[in-house]
């Protein structure tokens, strides 16, 4: 699948872990190119999970477009991380 790169409305970092089907968004930005370098940040150092500061459980990153009903819902007003 190849991605939309002129998305006007952001993308978000998310991962999945292991053996389990939710999605869990971490991150937000602009452009695709900063999506791109975060992603690869946290495949390089990962990171532990925000709530309880457990080690993810080999987490699959992804890259998906921010949708226009996400934006109307408020999602540049919330906290990027």
């Amino acid at each position: 699948m190849k991605p939309n790169l002129h998305n006007p409305y952001g993308y978000k970092v998310c991962y999945r872990e292991r053996r389990s089907k939710t999605i869990v968004r971490y991150f937000i930005v602009h452009s695709y190119k900063d999506a791109v370098s975060v992603k690869q940040g946290y495949i390089r150092y990962p990171p532990r999970e925000r709530e309880t500061d457990r080690q993810l459980n080999r987490p699959t990153w992804l890259i998906l477009p921010i949708t226009r009903k996400e934006v109307l819902r408020g999602i540049w007003r919330e906290c990027p991380f």
